[in-house]
């Protein structure tokens, strides 16, 4: 299955808080990753890997939020045809909690590149991509 979260608006319409929320208030993004690890906790019966990654698309270049050096990024097609296409090294992490990916969140948007508009003081000047890979199986018994 894949799920998207796609916020789009004018500047200053409340896009960012809507997906990132406040300490008191949280957004989609963190209530969604506190909703998968709570679904991991009850259930046992199956095992999870959790992966994530965070990109940035700023004036048409993709940059690597989780390893800010990694900028110019490019789009490639996949030889596997369960993969049609895929950033060339962009960095991956495997995840094994809702803090974990939370601090990872937090560290990509201290990278990001922002700049003041005649609204906001401290405007995103780009898109982003956070992505959540998740697989998991049935445990077995033996």
């Amino acid at each position: 299955y894949n799920g998207t979260i796609f916020a789009y608006g004018q500047t200053n319409s409340g896009k960012t808080y809507t997906i990132h929320g406040s300490k008191n208030n949280p957004g989609i993004l963190p209530l969604s990753i506190s909703d998968i690890f709570s679904y991991i906790q009850s259930t046992p019966s199956r095992e999870f890997l959790l992966r994530c990654s965070y990109l940035e698309i700023y004036n048409e270049s993709l940059n690597d939020l989780l390893s800010p050096q990694s900028t110019n990024l490019k789009i490639r097609d996949s030889s596997d045809p369960n993969v049609n296409i895929y950033i060339e090294n962009l960095k991956e992490e495997i995840v094994l909690s809702a803090q974990q990916v939370l601090s990872m969140i937090a560290m990509g948007e201290a990278a990001r590149h922002v700049g003041s508009t005649e609204f906001n003081i401290s405007s995103s000047r780009s898109h982003t991509l956070f992505r959540m890979i998740i697989e998991s199986h049935s445990r077995s018994n033996s």
